[in-house]
């Protein structure tokens, strides 16, 4: 083993969770694993120590250390193919004690800091706005589904439970980015409909692969939007084991 297998799978085993995830655009479907850890010197030294060895700039990960007082969780992603690395953190206790007094106003949930695969770097701010309401969220993302040729009535019922309480929804606006991205993970679906409404996805290449995902693990996160590297794009994120996000970067390989 390596030192880069080595490192990730230290991460792996040591993450407080994983996720897989796959970003499909226009060109193809990106494959994608995820490590996030509540935050801590350890975690934080073992993300910087990875993230530079997997070929992130030292000045993005000096941003990232920069931005690191104040978040309760931090967490590395890596396209399959190692050609895209990026580092976050996420500041859910402050947004928290920010809605308990009272305060609703938009507020940055995430900061992703990334490689991208042209060798461009960009940072992105993951805009909250706490307990918005369906009428808020929703037309964006049915707007994707439809882009991506996923029924927007089966979508309805797959994603029936999703309103103020249960979803956590954020807005990302840049000159390279219009995108959202809705935290799911408290609202109560079911993985048979979920796999149905993504069976259309099973007509592109490596599509099949995300419609047994959907019908096997917990949906977490799912975003769409514009981006200037990519263009149109519709990314659906699954909770997964150590083992099977070192068994995709094994499969890449």
């Amino acid at each position: 083993m390596d030192k880069t297998h080595a490192q990730l799978s230290h991460l792996a085993h040591n993450a407080d969770a994983c996720e897989k995830s796959w970003s499909i655009t226009e060109n193809g479907i990106e494959e994608r694993v995820l490590f996030f850890f509540e935050t801590s010197v350890q975690a934080a030294e073992m993300i910087a120590t990875a993230a530079v060895d997997l070929g992130l700039p030292k000045t993005l990960l000096s941003a990232w250390s920069s931005a690191l007082p104040g978040a309760d969780a931090i967490g590395l992603a890596l396209r399959c193919d190692r050609t895209s690395v990026r580092v976050y953190t996420q500041y859910w206790e402050v947004l928290a004690a920010r809605v308990d007094a009272g305060n609703l106003q938009p507020f940055p949930l995430y900061k992703g800091f990334k490689l991208l695969p042209s060798g461009k770097v960009r940072t992105d701010d993951y805009y909250c706005r706490p307990v918005a309401p369906k009428a808020d969220f929703w037309p964006f993302m049915a707007q994707t589904f439809e882009a991506f040729g996923l029924d927007s009535a089966q979508a309805d019922v797959a994603f029936a439970d999703l309103d103020a309480e249960t979803a956590i929804c954020t807005r990302t606006l840049g000159a390279e980015r219009s995108s959202w991205l809705t935290t799911v993970r408290r609202a109560q679906m079911d993985r048979a409909k979920l796999a149905d409404w993504a069976a259309p996805l099973a007509a592109r290449e490596g599509g099949q692969a995300i419609v047994e995902a959907l019908a096997q693990n917990d949906l977490v996160h799912l975003a769409g939007g514009t981006d200037t590297q990519k263009g149109p794009f519709l990314t659906i994120y699954l909770e997964s084991s150590p083992s099977d996000v070192l068994a995709a970067l094994a499969q890449a390989d």
